[in-house]
């Protein structure tokens, strides 16, 4: 089982050494490195402050853009069933008389496949000269 206690002491002896290191290796005075890094401080909090503005500006731009889209979705697909459904009234009542006349046409053409069977079969009887 690996012990807890020698690893906890090693990463804060190890993190006490380096920061004991950062301050004696440091080319400028305590006061001046303490001022720096509360400027340093400064800084970056600055920074994260504006990422997080930005962030905060961009969902709602996102949250934004998803709701007009939804909207114009819908929008859309109502237009749509409104454009299918007025096709469907212009269309229905002609649809009988195109039933019709195809059905007529197929009627035309089985008369005519009958009358040209019946030709070749008088031809092939009729003796030939």
């Amino acid at each position: 089982m690996v012990q807890v206690k020698p690893f906890i002491l090693g990463i804060v002896s190890g993190g006490a050494a380096g920061a004991l290191y950062v301050l004696l290796s440091t080319p400028s005075s305590g006061k001046e490195f303490r001022s720096n890094a509360v400027l340093k401080s400064k800084e970056l909090s600055n920074v994260l402050n504006g990422l997080n503005e930005e962030g905060n500006q961009f969902k709602d731009q996102v949250t934004k853009t998803s709701k007009e889209t939804l909207s114009l979705i819908r929008h859309l697909s109502e237009d749509i069933s409104t454009s299918i459904e007025g096709w469907k009234r212009t269309i229905a009542p002609h649809q009988k008389n195109i039933q019709n006349y195809l059905e007529q046409i197929e009627d035309s053409l089985a008369d005519l496949e009958e009358k040209a069977r019946q030709h070749r079969t008088t031809e092939s009887e009729t003796p030939q000269q």
